[in-house]
C-alpha cells in the first residue's frame, strides 16, 4: 500500500512538472562611426632589459609628442601594454643563451576627428610604430547603441518563444532564465591591410553594425490564452 501511495504522489508531482521552452534572439543596430580608435605598439631589442627600455621610451615619447601636433587630448590616450621580456638562443643539446631582451610598449589612442585618423597612424608608423597597427571604427555613444541592440535582442526571442508556444496550444508563462551571447563589435582594421605606406591614406568609414544576442528560458503555461 505504501508503495502505491508514493507512485501515485509521484503521478500527481509529474503531472504539476513546469515544462519551459529556450529561445534566442538577435538584435542589431548600424550607426555611422563618429571617432576611430587607433592602435600601434612599439618594440625594441636591448643586451641589457635597461637598454631595451631605454630605446622603447624614447621611441614612445616621440609618438606622444606626434599626437600633440594633430591636438588629441590627454584623456584619449591610453596604454594598453607594457613589458619587457628576455631573448634566448636555443642550441641543440644546450641550456637556452640569454642573448637580450625586448621591450614592448601598445598604445591606444581615440582620433575623434575621422579625416585625421589616416595621418594620424601614418604619422606614428613614421615615428617608429613597429607592431600591432590597427584601426577601429566606434561611435562617442557605443554603450547606448549597444543597449538598444541588447533590447532588440530580448525582444526577439520573446517574439519567437510566444510564436511557438502559441502555435502549440499553450501560452507564455514568466522568465526563467535569461543568458548573454557574446556581442559582436567591429573587427580591428591591421594597418597591412590599410594601403601601408601611402601618406595620409583616406579612411571610408561608412556605417557600422553592432549585434547582440540572447537565450531567454520562458514556462510554458498549459492552458492557452482567452
Amino acid at each position: 500500500m505504501k508503495a502505491l501511495i508514493a507512485t501515485l504522489v509521484a503521478l500527481v508531482f509529474a503531472g504539476f512538472a513546469s515544462a519551459n521552452v529556450s529561445v534566442s534572439g538577435t538584435g542589431k543596430v548600424t550607426y555611422v562611426p563618429d571617432l576611430v580608435h587607433v592602435s600601434v605598439g612599439v618594440s625594441s631589442d636591448g643586451k641589457t632589459a635597461n637598454e631595451a627600455w631605454q630605446k622603447n621610451e624614447e621611441i614612445v615619447r616621440k609618438l606622444f609628442d606626434v599626437l600633440k601636433t594633430f591636438g588629441i587630448d590627454a584623456k584619449d590616450m591610453k596604454t594598453t601594454g607594457l613589458n619587457i621580456t628576455p631573448r634566448y638562443v636555443h642550441h641543440k643539446d644546450q641550456e637556452p643563451e640569454l642573448v637580450g631582451y625586448t621591450a614592448a610598449y601598445d598604445l591606444n589612442v581615440t582620433v575623434r576627428k575621422l579625416g585625421e585618423a589616416g595621418r594620424v597612424l601614418d604619422a606614428l608608423v613614421e615615428n617608429g610604430a613597429n607592431r600591432h597597427m590597427s584601426l577601429a571604427f566606434s561611435h562617442s555613444d557605443i554603450e547606448k547603441m549597444m543597449d538598444e541592440a541588447r533590447a532588440k535582442a530580448a525582444a526577439d526571442a520573446r517574439k519567437k518563444a510566444d510564436l511557438y508556444v502559441t502555435a502549440a496550444g499553450a501560452s507564455l508563462g514568466q522568465v526563467l532564465s535569461i543568458s548573454e551571447g557574446q556581442a559582436y563589435v567591429p573587427q580591428s582594421l591591421p594597418y597591412e591591410r590599410l594601403a601601408k605606406g601611402d601618406a595620409g591614406l583616406p579612411i571610408a568609414a561608412g556605417t557600422q553594425d553592432l549585434t547582440a544576442s540572447v537565450t531567454v528560458v520562458y514556462a510554458i503555461n498549459h492552458a492557452p490564452r482567452s
